[in-house]
């Protein structure tokens, strides 16, 4: 069904291509996704290689002296980092709110999974593990998550605004809930092993909602909070103080 990995790809950039182009936000630049039957290949990154890595490592060393909650919440934007600043806007909102989260190109998924799948063998992983994505980000937020679970670590929520292609998910992933536009291809699908809850939500209903603004949708957004509030406690000490404790005992 994938003997023709680089024709899906293609297909998808040219589908999300004419997505943009009717809501007026058109680009010609190609796109990263990963067709998700392989969901462990590295995403190779049209971008400049140095501004990648950039941001790799910024996500990698992100500052967590703010951290009040338990979790680590992993947010990815879609094309050009243009047409996904809601999740930006998400990732924001849930720092303020004491919560480790972090928004980042699509692209960059894989590096920075392998560092949770790095600290997971070091029992340096908060969890509960959460992802969202849009657009493409919302197709390698499938990826994402089924690359730590086959792996052994548990991803305990999902959230996808509008992705691009059909995609699925395995084994040790909890709750996945996918907000969609109907294009005929882009609803998530249970993998064998998959043992969670998956909710395929058509939001077409909604006024003036469209791909460009779905992940901006407050009332959306609000559905996300709630659940990642329910899945996250309060700690008991923030990570600040633990540092400065451990300073002070060595």
């Amino acid at each position: 069904m994938h003997a023709f990995p680089n024709i899906s790809k293609l297909a998808s950039v040219c589908l999300l291509g004419a997505t943009l182009a009717f809501t007026g936000c058109a680009s010609s630049s190609t796109s990263n996704s990963t067709p998700d039957i392989k969901p462990g290949k590295p995403t190779i990154a049209s971008n400049n290689q140095s501004a990648q890595s950039d941001e790799v490592r910024n996500v990698i060393n992100r500052s967590k002296s703010h951290v009040r909650r338990t979790g680590e919440i992993y947010s990815m934007r879609g094309l050009l980092n243009v047409f996904s600043r809601g999740m930006d806007v998400m990732a924001k909102k849930l720092r303020s709110k004491g919560y480790d989260a972090i928004s980042y190109n699509h692209s960059n998924w894989q590096p920075i999974a392998n560092d949770i799948v790095r600290r997971a063998k070091k029992k340096q992983v908060s969890y509960p593990i959460i992802i969202m994505g849009h657009s493409l980000g919302g197709n390698e937020a499938t990826t994402m998550a089924n690359y730590l679970g086959q792996r052994g670590i548990k991803v305990a929520y999902v959230a996808t605004y509008d992705p691009t292609e059909t995609r699925s998910v395995g084994k040790n992933i909890g709750t996945v809930v996918n907000y969609y536009l109907p294009n005929g291809r882009n609803i998530i699908k249970r993998r064998k092993g998959f043992k969670g809850k998956l909710k395929n939500i058509n939001v077409s209903n909604i006024t003036d909602i469209k791909h460009t603004n779905v992940e901006k949708n407050r009332k959306l957004q609000q559905n996300s909070y709630k659940k990642i509030s329910s899945l996250t406690k309060k700690l008991k000490k923030s990570v600040s103080k633990k540092r400065r404790n451990r300073k002070k005992r060595s």
